[in-house]
């Protein structure tokens, strides 16, 4: 790594963690404020709660952090002189950016990396049930899904713990109802929910076999259904937005299309989780190109605070777009991916715009 390299990416680390760490006790102090209050007594779980508040809000200050951190730098070696210094040395813009890019692609792809995780997607929720509840874990009511020939209502649901209670499961052939399955529980295990104690009731077929019209009753330790269903992903589906993590989100896409229905919701999970966090690279690359190379003629204050308000603006803009393209009202597809390939456009055209090999 060359020397204005290795200052440029020093620069960049310690801007990125003080914003990062500032904007992180911001957040939560705010939330604190408003919130410590309604939480349990138990310190245990106020500390789960800050916990997992802090995973939650990484959500909006590292995007937010990694932009800010690449203005601040610049505008520090701009007021300094040593940005000109370096075009006069005849380094490009390209080669003065690479290194942050390089910083801010890495860390993205590590945020993204994170939402594999469902201690880190579900922090939200963790912590809303402990504001709520009082404890970590929440409870689903009333829940009624169908796979295949199978229709299955859950009257209580605990995604965490991978239990659901008081299950009822109707299974069809052809339309007409031939077994009802009953059981008290059940758990989650091996990609299948595993009903215990189960009681079925099997129903004759009276159009083949009219003299034969009793119910024939049997019961199972174990009874396997509803193959692929995850906990995490039938609770989404009865949510108005809850989050998956990204192998949950490609198994529920991949049922919901077996099914012919409607995976709008999920995919915008998904997008959210994979496709969101690149605004920040495509940003710091976009708007790096159209900024000053000397502080002579140029307003800094103002021009940060013009630079900032863009920021603020796309960025909450396109926030917008991903929940209400989570609620369902736009396509995801175009709610979530084609602004962030107009906004991946446009950067690429200021890179070209305002390109200077060297002064």
């Amino acid at each position: 790594m060359k020397t204005y390299q290795k200052f440029i990416v020093k620069l960049y680390l310690k801007n990125f963690l003080l914003l990062f760490l500032a904007l992180e006790f911001f957040f939560i102090g705010m939330d604190l404020l408003q919130n410590l209050g309604s939480i349990s007594p138990s310190a245990n779980l106020k500390v789960l709660y800050v916990f997992n508040r802090v995973l939650y809000y990484v959500n909006f200050t590292l995007p937010l952090a990694l932009i800010f951190a690449m203005f601040l730098s610049i505008f520090n070696i701009i007021k300094s002189n040593e940005l000109i210094s370096l075009y006069a040395l005849g380094i490009s813009k390209e080669q003065v950016i690479k290194p942050i890019m390089l910083i801010a692609v890495i860390i993205t792809l590590f945020y993204i990396v994170l939402n594999f995780f469902p201690a880190f997607v579900n922090a939200y929720e963790e912590s809303k049930n402990i504001k709520k509840y009082g404890h970590p874990d929440q409870i689903t009511s009333e829940l009624l899904l169908k796979s295949k020939d199978t229709y299955a209502y859950i009257d209580q649901l605990i995604p965490e713990k991978k239990v659901g209670q008081d299950l009822k499961v109707f299974i069809t052939n052809e339309h007409r109802l031939v077994e009802i399955l009953e059981a008290k529980s059940a758990i989650f295990k091996d990609n299948h929910w595993q009903l215990q104690n189960v009681k079925s009731t099997k129903i004759p077929n009276l159009e083949h076999n009219i003299s034969d019209k009793k119910l024939i009753i049997e019961h199972y330790e174990v009874k396997e259904i509803l193959h692929g269903f995850t906990p995490q992903i039938i609770d989404t589906l009865f949510k108005r937005l809850s989050r998956l993590t990204i192998q949950d989100a490609f198994s529920a896409i991949t049922l919901l299309d077996e099914q012919n229905l409607s995976s709008d919701k999920i995919r915008a999970n998904l997008y959210t989780l994979t496709f969101f966090p690149l605004i920040a690279p495509i940003l710091i690359y976009g708007l790096f190109f159209p900024l000053p190379a000397q502080r002579r003629g140029t307003n800094i204050a103002l021009l940060s605070s013009l630079f900032i308000f863009t920021i603020l603006i796309i960025w909450g803009v396109l926030f917008t777009m991903t929940k209400i393209t989570e609620n369902g009202a736009i396509t995801p597809e175009y709610g979530i991916i084609i602004p962030i390939i107009i906004l991946a456009l446009l950067a690429w055209y200021l890179s070209r715009k305002y390109q200077v090999k060297h002064i």
